[in-house]
This record gives structure tokens, C-alpha cells and sequence, in this order.
């Protein structure tokens, strides 16, 4: 069968499913909503139909949107069988469920194309110096825009819907395979687009402003350093490239592992812990200038906030920064810049030779649908792990919220309490210590 029906995971804001259709012709896939909607107790999962006898809350009979069925898939068939085989654009196929849905005169088959893309790269370009974004936030616009690009090139302000917000989330989900968290964040940017677009008097249906999906979003475990294991990763001897060392995964089966990028190992490890030692974020580090550092203390204008902060410096830091005072580096930086991407890279490797294989249980949602995944410490391992290190050992050694706050550039507790969370249940175990002797 050229074509499938289903329900869509998450109702919409009545409170019924959409019905989404799967079609599949010569290699091209078209998974979208039909623009119905019944309750899940009304729908046959098996037949592909709804029951017998039940209205939707639009008032659309069983048998009204049965037919809807059997004519889409009729078409789909008939226009599956008239290919044979030649080359179909997801287009085409979208057409085809217009036409069957609505007729050949449905305007969405006849509307003008709007450069809808242009407009939202004019929005983010004014958005970017009212707001102040950095790069990082624009970067994450442009891969929205990628992502719309990909659901429909000829998408216009006046198409965004509930039922077409309702397409592309499904589309993010399912044919982009995005976590339901990060769908969400998407969907959060695209809104402010469009409100801006609303605002200068374009044509956007005013569904957008109360649409708000349900999502399962399952906080993600903080993963950081405890002091033993930064201890560990600040002692290590990384051996030289070419040694082969023997490990051990996180079940305890052993394996070998040939060193390798040594040299850029031995600055990330520094680079890390120096951040672990200090709360910076690695952009802030990045840029540390060696004008910025005094004896006991460091002041930074932090990029992403724009905070102005005095951390403290303690002897590890300080260590880290005598190492490097002999060497010269550009812009008169202090510590050797390794690029965000590259030292992600290393700090798993690192990681991995340290010996971090306790298992990190990761539980997400894709599409509504729940997932769980383990894995070893080390492999999810990056540069902001440092700032969480340094926020956990800080917590767990007694310096209040407050203080730490004041040294991270934390504004409120919102971003605090998961770190707080976790210095109580250290200290519980501490505390059972006691108990145990």
C-alpha cells in the first residue's frame, strides 16, 4: 500500500489527535497531518479507520472521515500506479493530498509564493542588534531556517496554521528524528519569528500565539566530575602517542586503546580543569587575556551575559597559569585556545584513559515515544562539564548558592536548584557513612 494512516503522538489543543498520513512513492516519502482530528478511543490503530458511529468534536461523522480515507488513499494508489517507477518531488505529493482533501481550486494549491525566508533573515539580522545576540544565537536560527527549508521551501507566513505548527512538529520528530526536547526549543524560536513577522503586519494566522504542544521533557542527569575524579584527570600522566594501555568499559570487560593526540590532550586537560577550578565557561576562558588576571583574582565581562565577574583563584588555577606564563600566545591570551569542537573531542578521549566509565542512564522522548540509553561517563563528556564540576565540588565543600552564584554569573536559583539537588543527596551519602561504622 502506497499509503498509511496514524495518529499523531500528542493531541492538539482540543484536546483530539490529528491524523497523519505516511506516503511512499517511488523513494519519496510525504508524513504529514490531514487537517482531521478524532479522539484516540474513536481510532482503529489496525484498520487505519475510525469507529463506527463517532463524531469528532468538529462535528465530522465516522463514515464522513472514513471516505476522507479511502479517496486519499484511492488517489495515492491510482497516482502510484500512474508513475510507475519515475521520479516524484515530495511537492507533488503534497499537491495530491491538497487536491484530493480539498479540490483542485483549495488556494493552497493556487497561492502566490511569499519569500518567506528572506523576511526571516531580515527579522534575525534586526533581532541580533536589538537583543544583542551573540553568534551562538544566531547559529541556532539558521539551523531553524535550515530545518524549515527542509519541511518546505515555498512555506509562507500565512501558512502556519495549528495544523501546519502540528506538520512540522511532526516532521522534527519524526523525519529528523529530533528529541522532543530539543523540538521544543525549535518551536519556541520559530514563534518569536513569527510574532516579529505578526507585529510588521504579515499575514500569520493567529494560532501560533496559543499553540503550545505537549512535550515529555525528562531533565538530563548533570553530569560532572566528582573531586576525586577531577583530582584524577589534573594528576594524570597522559602517556606518549603510540602506547597502547589497557581498560575497562563501564561492564567491566577489558579492551585496549592506542594513544594518540597526546600533545592536545595534555592542554585540554589543563584547559578543563582550569575552568573546573575557576566556574568559567569555555568561551570566557577562551578569551581570558593575561590583562584580566591579578594575583589572587580574575575579572571577566562574560560574552554570553554580559556580566562582570571577580572569581577568585586558587591554587589550582594558579598552577595552571604559571605553566603557561613563559609562553606568548595571540591577542596576549593566557592559557592556549584549542577550538570548542577539537576539545570536546579530546576531553572524551581523556576522559576515556582516566578510567570515567560510571554508567550515565539517559532517558528522552522522540515523537511522544520514550527512550533509554546508558552510557559511560566519559563519552558525554564536554566543556561545559567543567562550569557543572566546578558548581557541584563547590556546592558539596559548603560554599553557599549565593557565593557561587556571584562567581558563575548565575541570576537566579531556576539554574541552580539540579546542582543544589545534587549536593543533598551527597551529603546524604556522607552522612550514611556514619551509619555504616
Amino acid at each position: 500500500m502506497a499509503v498509511q494512516f496514524y495518529l499523531f503522538p500528542r493531541p492538539s489543543k482540543s484536546g483530539e489527535h490529528p491524523i497523519c498520513i505516511s506516503a511512499y512513492i517511488s523513494n519519496t516519502r510525504l508524513q504529514t497531518t490531514i487537517g482531521i482530528s478524532v479522539s484516540p478511543d474513536h481510532w482503529l490503530d489496525a484498520r487505519q479507520c475510525v469507529k463506527k458511529a463517532t463524531v469528532n468534536k468538529k462535528g465530522l461523522k465516522a463514515n464522513e472521515i472514513n471516505d476522507k480515507l479511502l479517496g486519499i488513499t484511492k488517489a495515492f494508489n491510482d497516482f502510484d500506479m500512474k508513475k510507475a517507477g519515475a521520479s516524484v518531488t515530495k511537492d507533488e505529493l503534497k499537491a495530491l493530498l491538497q487536491t484530493t482533501l480539498y479540490g483542485a481550486e483549495h488556494p493552497k494549491t493556487t497561492k502566490p509564493k511569499v519569500d518567506f525566508f528572506k523576511t526571516f533573515d531580515e527579522i534575525i539580522a534586526s533581532e541580533k542588534v536589538i537583543r544583542q545576540w551573540t553568534e551562538s544565537s544566531v547559529r541556532k536560527y539558521n539551523t531553524v531556517k535550515k530545518h524549515l527549508i527542509a519541511f518546505s521551501e515555498d512555506i509562507t507566513f500565512s501558512d502556519w496554521t495549528e495544523n501546519r505548527l502540528n506538520e512540522y512538529v511532526n516532521f522534527l520528530g519524526t523525519e529528523l528524528r529530533m528529541k522532543d526536547v530539543s523540538v521544543q526549543k525549535e518551536i519556541k524560536l520559530l514563534k518569536l519569528v513569527l510574532k516579529k513577522a505578526h507585529k510588521m503586519g504579515f499575514s500569520v494566522p493567529a494560532a501560533f500565539l496559543d499553540f503550545k504542544p505537549k512535550f515529555k521533557i525528562i531533565d538530563k542527569e548533570v553530569v560532572y566530575l566528582s573531586w576525586e575524579e577531577l583530582m584524577t584527570m589534573y594528576k594524570f600522566d597522559i602517556p606518549e602517542d603510540g602506547t597502547t594501555i589497557f581498560l575497562e568499559d563501564m561492564n567491566g570487560r577489558p579492551y585496549k586503546k592506542t594513544v594518540q593526540n597526546s600533545s592536545s590532550m595534555r592542554k585540554t586537560r589543563d584547559l578543563f580543569c582550569f575552568c573546573a577550578f575557576t566556574g568559567l565557561r569555555y568561551s570566557d576562558m577562551a578569551k581570558l587575556k593575561r590583562t584580566d588576571i591579578s594575583s589572587d583574582t580574575i575579572k571577566v565581562v562574560t560574552e554570553k551575559t554580559n556580566d562582570s565577574l571577580t572569581i577568585p583563584l586558587n591554587k589550582y588555577a594558579k598552577t595552571i597559569l604559571a605553566k603557561y606564563e613563559d609562553e606568548t600566545f595571540p591577542g596576549d591570551l593566557a592559557l592556549p585556545v584549542i577550538s570548542n569542537q577539537k576539545m570536546n573531542d579530546y576531553i572524551k578521549d581523556l576522559g576515556e584513559i582516566c578510567g570515567f566509565t560510571t554508567p550515565v542512564n539517559y532517558i528522552y522522548y522522540q515523537g511522544g515515544m520514550r527512550h533509554e540509553e546508558v552510557y559511560p561517563k566519559w563519552s558525554i563528556l564536554g566543556t561545559h562539564g567543567a562550569r557543572r564540576t566546578f558548581i557541584c565540588n563547590a556546592l558539596a565543600f559548603g560554599i553557599s548558592a549565593e557565593v557561587i552564584m556571584k562567581m558563575t554569573g548565575h541570576s537566579n536559583y531556576a539554574a541552580m536548584k539540579p546542582y543544589i539537588a545534587i549536593s543533598d543527596a551527597t551529603k546524604k551519602e556522607a552522612m550514611e557513612k556514619f551509619n555504616k561504622n
